[in-house]
């Protein structure tokens, strides 16, 4: 069994170490941010597939044809790798698949927005 570490940080930091601190958290969070990302959609049972499909191609930019692959990918296989490429694109493409919301013909069924996760490659 591991250690447990425990730390209280509160007043008793002075602001010359709380800022060291806050420092390496970011050179952290930036480290971990290096490399290629995908944004990889999740079997949505709800939406209607052209939605999808439609979505991917404004997002992405891909013919109908890779579209619809990629979708009909990640309904049979639970995911698909829409995009490959840094951090901070493949949160932005994220976002806009999310930001499109549900298909509107689907929201009585309980649809929700495009399920979409930005991974880290191995």
């Amino acid at each position: 069994m591991g250690l447990i570490y425990k730390f209280d940080v509160s007043d008793e930091i002075d602001s010359a170490t709380k800022n060291i601190v806050d420092e390496k958290i970011k050179e952290l969070q930036e480290y971990e941010r290096e490399g290629i990302f995908a944004v990889v959609l999740h079997n949505d049972p709800i939406n209607n597939i052209d939605y999808v499909v439609e979505i991917i191609e404004k997002v992405f930019g891909y013919g109908t044809a890779k579209a619809l692959w990629l979708t009909l990918k990640a309904h049979f296989s639970g995911k698909s790798k829409l995009w490959l490429g840094d951090y901070k694109k493949a949160k932005i493409k994220a976002n806009r698949v999310i930001a499109h919301g549900p298909d509107p013909r689907c929201i009585e069924k309980g649809a929700m927005p495009l399920a979409v996760t930005v991974e880290k490659e191995a």
